[in-house]
């Protein structure tokens, strides 16, 4: 039987229950909400909050003979190759885990190494390194392509490890702690740089170099954006942000802005010559997790705990679209390399990859296609709802977490229901149901 808790048992049956004896099947990590019995008796599948499937011998040594990952974790960091085949993600179960960016099939097992959660993955400029940053303490590096452990942790650190991020020429990696210090490694020999520690007022939780690698940026829980030369770990400039912790940092591609986000709702864009905020992006109702700029520099994405991902213009600050589809905060997002998508990581355990002109050109399509809403439409109470809050389509609860609309064009996740709209109207699922115009 399964029941709330972490064991599973199993009864010997007794004419008398008073005499019934039963066994402990021990070794999940969390509740055990299913169990059953294989055809043949002979074994028995388990599957519980931990993330796992458990496959027990049925038999008198009642050992476990197979534990089978049963979903991908909730997504703390998530970063996209340079040319776009694949996807790295980190996990509050302590892996990284590498997907196929155009199969959304993972690549290989999850890399194993780290002792704690996962907070930061980042991808070497020329693809062939996988970096992260955990809750232990430490960094590490990985071979992108077999998927294997480089060298030993990184140690220094004494508190947590939020960020890590390579140099734009791939030499240096800059790593972000709760110790309130920013340390260079030695990506080569992962070893600590001459310069620094660098240090900050409260716990540094991001950083980010610039695009000639000539300055290194830092965000702490004090809402301060640090700017340091990199060669010699000399102050070159402090923002002094309002209160409320900063989350995440990106330098524009020329060099001369930051974009923050912070836990005020808000994020901004600041100027790197003078320190001074220019332009305020609101819209957001929660904290702002993450944010990116695209190549081109003219597009900024960001993600937040309000469970959208939005588009802004970067020159101008306005607001282009707003995704929904994701049920939980946005941790993490990134622009693909030709800056035709976006990608989006939560903590509902899904990736998201998202169509950037797709998602410019909704607005107008609306107007003249009110079904076209769908696409992008948010979730409240078990109805999709429109821009007046009008009630447009009511998804059983089980299909909740998994829905994928034509903005969406790629979700890797547990399952997927898929909404489309096309010239015979709108269809919802392979199966399920479909909708049609009136």
């Amino acid at each position: 039987m399964a029941a709330h808790g972490c064991n599973v048992r199993l009864w010997t049956l007794h004419p008398d229950p008073a005499n019934a004896s039963w066994v402990h099947l021990s070794g999940h990590g969390g509740n055990v909400n299913w169990a059953t019995f294989s055809p043949d008796d002979r074994y028995i599948a388990s599957a519980s909050d931990d993330g796992t499937i458990r496959i027990w011998n049925a038999g008198n040594d009642r050992s476990a003979i197979q534990l089978i990952n049963s979903h991908t974790g909730s997504i703390n960091s998530l970063a996209v190759s340079p040319d776009g085949s694949f996807i790295v993600k980190s996990c509050d179960d302590n892996l990284v885990r590498v997907w196929d960016a155009c199969t959304g099939e993972e690549t290989f097992q999850p890399l194993h190494g780290h002792k704690n959660e996962v907070n930061s993955v980042v991808i070497s400029p020329d693809g062939r390194l996988i970096a992260s940053a955990s809750f232990d303490d430490t960094v590490r590096l990985w071979d992108a392509r077999p998927g294997a452990a480089i060298g030993e942790s990184m140690c220094g650190h004494t508190d947590y490890v939020m960020v890590v991020t390579f140099s734009n020429d791939g030499r240096w990696l800059a790593s972000a702690s709760r110790d309130c210090t920013v340390r260079f490694w030695d990506v080569m020999t992962q070893q600590p740089s001459a310069v620094g520690p660098l240090h900050c007022e409260g716990w540094a939780q991001t950083a980010a170099f610039s695009p000639d690698d000539k300055l290194v940026a830092a965000g702490d829980s004090r809402g301060c954006i640090y700017l340091w030369w990199t060669d010699t770990g000399e102050l070159a400039q402090t923002f002094e942000a309002d209160q409320g912790s900063l989350w995440s940092l990106a330098f524009s591609p020329d060099g001369t802005l930051i974009v923050s986000g912070r836990s005020e709702n808000v994020a901004h864009i600041w100027d790197v010559s003078t320190g001074q905020a220019i332009l305020e992006l609101q819209g957001h109702i929660a904290d702002v997790w993450s944010v990116a700029w695209s190549v081109d520099g003219r597009l900024i994405s960001t993600g937040s705990d309000d469970n959208t991902v939005r588009l802004w213009d970067a020159s101008t600050g306005a607001p282009l679209a707003t995704l929904h589809g994701h049920a939980e905060g946005v941790r993490s997002v990134a622009f693909t390399c030709d800056d035709q998508y976006i990608v989006s990581g939560s903590w509902d355990c899904t990736i998201r990859k998202w169509d950037v002109h797709a998602a410019r050109s909704l607005a107008s399509e609306i107007r003249h296609n009110p079904v076209a809403a769908l696409t992008s439409s948010p979730l409240e109470d078990g109805w999709l709802v429109g821009p007046s809050s009008e009630l447009l389509l009511w998804v059983p609860a089980e299909y909740r977490h998994h829905l994928q609309t034509d903005l969406c064009t790629l979700l890797i996740g547990r399952s997927r229901v898929v909404i489309t709209e096309g010239d015979n109207g709108l269809h919802v699922g392979a199966d399920w149901i479909s909708c049609w115009r009136g």
